[in-house]
């Protein structure tokens, strides 16, 4: 069952980069300075604001639709690898709809309050009539579920679509933020014909499934 803490999935082939390399210092050589991870404070520099939503501070209005994209992928891409959501100096919480909600708010487009969990983000991009099951565009909301044709019960943003039509999804999962490839066209497979993969592979209850067959839909809210 997906968790509202985060994610109860394992990925295969996950997209995140590799651990650094190790090294020996000299001992004339300072040490290295430390290490700021994504999504999270300097020690020094206090602590995260806990802002009401009609409190925290607004993005300016981006000059288009295209600019609004840009800054949620790039504020949900600069939290890969962060356990809590943490983003213009707001700690937005620690689970998957907290890290949509800290990329929306980076666009200019901060949701309503009483939005916050999963269910409320479907149930208003339902309302907006911006659903759909295929057609997946950066930026767009991505819906999971935690069962084939079950409710939706997580949410990520896309970051990017193949021309396979594989989207590559920004999630918040156990682990912490991550990258998850999902294909609802092909949702049976893990990889296409050419060796490429298609779906991220999700340990859901006692299996193992193509994160396309827990696909619920997109959304287009920006």
């Amino acid at each position: 069952m997906w968790s509202s803490r985060g994610v109860s999935l394992a990925l295969a082939g996950a997209l995140l980069a590799g651990a650094p390399g190790c090294f020996t210092p000299r001992q004339a050589l300072p040490p290295p300075a430390p290490e700021r991870r994504a999504g999270i404070r300097a020690p020094d520099a206090g602590p995260a604001a806990r802002l009401e939503p009609s409190s925290r501070p607004r993005a300016p209005r981006p000059a288009s639709r295209e600019e609004a994209v840009r800054r949620a992928v790039a504020e949900a891409s600069a939290l890969v690898g962060a356990r809590e959501i943490v983003a213009g100096g707001v700690r937005w919480g620690d689970d998957c709809a907290a890290l949509v909600r800290a990329a929306l708010a980076a666009a200019g487009a901060p949701l309503p309050p009483g939005d916050g969990g999963v269910a409320g983000l479907h149930a208003l991009a339902r309302g907006r009539g911006a659903l759909r099951r295929g057609r997946p565009a950066p930026g767009d909301l991505v819906f999971l579920s935690d069962r084939p044709g079950g409710a939706a019960e997580h949410v990520g943003i896309v970051q990017a679509v193949g021309r396979d039509g594989t989207a590559l999804v920004i999630h918040r999962a156990d682990a912490g933020v991550a990258r998850l490839r999902v294909n609802g066209t092909r949702p049976w497979q893990l990889r296409g014909e050419d060796g490429r993969a298609l779906n991220d592979a999700l340990v859901v209850g006692a299996g193992r499934l193509p994160a396309g067959r827990l696909l619920v839909g997109y959304a287009t809210v920006l």
